[in-house]
């Protein structure tokens, strides 16, 4: 990867930067008396051309994705470079063959849930599966399907396809992330995998499941060491904060853990996870040449999509500005 190949997308990037959504044009929308009034301050921005899309507020998903496919179309004109859109865009393609072997096994239509911004096409996947020809896909991914449907028929769980389709997902974007050897795209990985952990080692022991259960659910290649948080099952959460004082993410770690404690929910750590991955692309704001500006500017699009998100579904719900605002998270302007 030359990083001087990039030279000309930097620039235009740092172009788009300046039309990314402001956190006072943010604030305005929080404080709007509705959705109209949302959709009136929304039309000043990039999101106008997706307005007439709609015809009713309950369809503000559509603009949503209609911005986020554009925006992912403009990285691939930019860069010929998939691992920049890739690194981001996986998750909806390994959502999306969660819900494509569901649809499967239970002969159910589960269209609904499809999303149409990952990197794989979706129809030919959903045709080989239902053929069983997996010789034209990507091997990760049909080596993901191959064990988790053998998984399936021996086990007759659907709920192990998750559990294990976000270990494929992880694998496939490590190996995405190391192909590329940018330490950033790898600090990105690193740090998704060890705040998935402790996530999943919280709701391990609120599940009352014991330490077998644990080793068949984390995920490997994170900076926290797998026995540290393997022997932690029948630790109290002061034992397992203690334990995380010298992680490399021990600020943010702690922090959720202590929201954890005072609220019973995940909902908090998660805010500060957002907050911290978003303050991994800090430093390609003084880069020149390379892929991560074009990183960070896609994953600026994406905190800003999930923000407009988190503030429509509120007001379509009558939620008090005070408790949109707990809710949001940090926009990379």
């Amino acid at each position: 990867m030359n990083r001087m190949d990039f030279s000309q997308a930097v620039i235009r990037v740092k172009v788009l930067e300046k039309k990314l959504l402001s956190r006072s044009r943010l604030e305005r929308m929080v404080d709007a008396r509705d959705m109209e009034e949302v959709f009136r301050i929304l039309g000043e921005t990039e999101y106008q051309q997706h307005l007439g899309n709609i015809s009713r507020a309950e369809d503000y998903e559509e603009i949503l994705a209609a911005e986020l496919k554009r925006v992912y179309a403009l990285m691939d004109e930019l860069t010929g470079e998939k691992v920049i859109s890739e690194i981001l865009s996986l998750k909806y393609d390994y959502h999306n063959l969660k819900v494509l072997l569901k649809e499967k096994i239970s002969g159910k239509s589960l269209s609904h849930l499809y999303v149409t911004y990952g990197t794989q096409d979706i129809t030919r996947i959903k045709s080989d599966l239902n053929m069983g020809d997996y010789s034209d896909m990507d091997v990760r991914i049909a080596s993901a399907l191959t064990d988790i449907e053998a998984d399936f028929t021996k086990n007759s769980d659907p709920q192990r396809i998750d559990i294990l389709m976000d270990r494929y997902y992880f694998r496939h974007l490590q190996s995405i992330a190391d192909e590329a050897d940018i330490p950033m795209f790898k600090e990105y990985v690193q740090n998704q995998i060890d705040f998935a952990n402790i996530k999943t080692l919280i709701r391990v022991k609120k599940m009352d499941k014991d330490i077998r259960f644990l080793e068949e659910v984390l995920l490997k290649g994170g900076n926290i060491p797998m026995d540290s948080l393997i022997y932690s099952i029948n630790d109290s959460l002061d034992v397992i904060m203690n334990k995380m004082k010298n992680e490399k993410l021990s600020k943010p770690i702690l922090e959720g853990l202590e929201a954890y404690r005072k609220t019973g929910r995940l909902s908090e750590f998660e805010k500060i996870i957002d907050n911290e991955l978003m303050a991994v692309n800090e430093p390609s704001k003084n880069i020149i040449f390379g892929p991560e500006p074009l990183f960070s500017y896609l994953n600026a699009k994406e905190a800003e999509i999930k923000a407009l998100r988190i503030v429509m579904v509120s007001k379509i719900n009558k939620l008090s500005p005070e408790v949109i605002r707990e809710r949001l998270r940090d926009l990379y302007v």
